[in-house]
């Protein structure tokens, strides 16, 4: 066979060689990039799970949350958990009551990256995903869903059986929980700030937040916030009855004002 025969099958060959090549898990986004969303348990605690999830874009790794349970969702549960069927990757979990989700999409030439949350108490049947943040020019670009600033005020659960009280304040960059529990109902809300004053906080302590994550660990319990465009709450880890968390409501009242300390 002459050279000029045999030339074109080597170039078929050598042009053929790369698509045959192993690639990496993940989702292959058209750039090039390899997009792998990772779940890593950091509790041997059954009772109180606990996950950090990573984004890994080719070589490159960060840390997105951390959340309760978390595992790989496959593409075909997708649509279960409104994730686009064009997600490259997703994890996420559900647990005592609520769950968190994550999802990796291509979106131009960057890699954005979704997290979004459900409950058990909430009225509608979505997972109100937020953009926390993104991939591009070699790097991640990633931001807290809100303010910190935003994430002030007082959470309360009413209710017969005993009644709870978080006051959330700001001090520097930090936020800081005090906790109050009391027998029976919560008097009206005009009234709170009396009763809080005349209160000693059952437990203090800093919440401290993953990156890009609305839940944070603190001794008084793991929790997180939940946000919604007309209202607020607070998700934190019942000591009393584990895997049922207390869901306290952000109180939003013209009416109220936090006590002075």
């Amino acid at each position: 066979m002459t050279f000029s025969k045999l030339f074109p099958i080597l170039l078929f060959f050598l042009l053929a060689l790369p698509a045959c090549q192993n690639t990496p898990s993940g989702g292959e986004a058209e750039e090039g990039f390899s997009v792998q969303l990772l779940c890593q348990s950091t509790s041997q605690d059954e009772t109180a799970p606990r996950s950090a999830v990573y984004a890994v874009v080719n070589q490159n790794k960060v840390k997105l949350a951390n959340i309760s349970n978390c595992d790989s969702i496959p593409t075909a549960s997708y649509e279960d958990y409104d994730i686009p069927k064009t997600a490259l990757e997703a994890v996420g979990g559900w647990w005592a009551g609520a769950g968190d989700y994550f999802y990796a999409i291509q979106e131009d030439s960057t890699i954005a990256f979704y997290q979004g949350w459900a409950d058990e108490g909430q009225e509608d049947d979505g997972y109100h995903y937020t953009k926390i943040g993104s991939f591009a020019n070699g790097q991640f670009n990633l931001q807290m869903p809100v303010r910190k600033d935003e994430l002030v005020g007082t959470y309360a659960l009413s209710r017969e059986s005993g009644s709870h009280i978080l006051f959330v304040g700001l001090k520097e960059d930090t936020l800081r929980a005090e906790y109050f529990q009391m027998d029976g109902i919560l008097p009206p809300v005009n009234q709170l700030n009396i009763l809080m004053t005349s209160m000693e906080p059952q437990a203090a302590a800093n919440l401290e937040f993953g990156p890009s994550s609305l839940d944070f660990t603190s001794s008084l319990g793991n929790g997180r916030f939940i946000l919604d465009n007309k209202s607020a709450a607070v998700l934190l880890q019942d000591a009393q009855a584990p895997g049922q968390p207390l869901r306290m409501e952000k109180i939003l009242s013209e009416d109220y004002s936090i006590p002075v300390q």
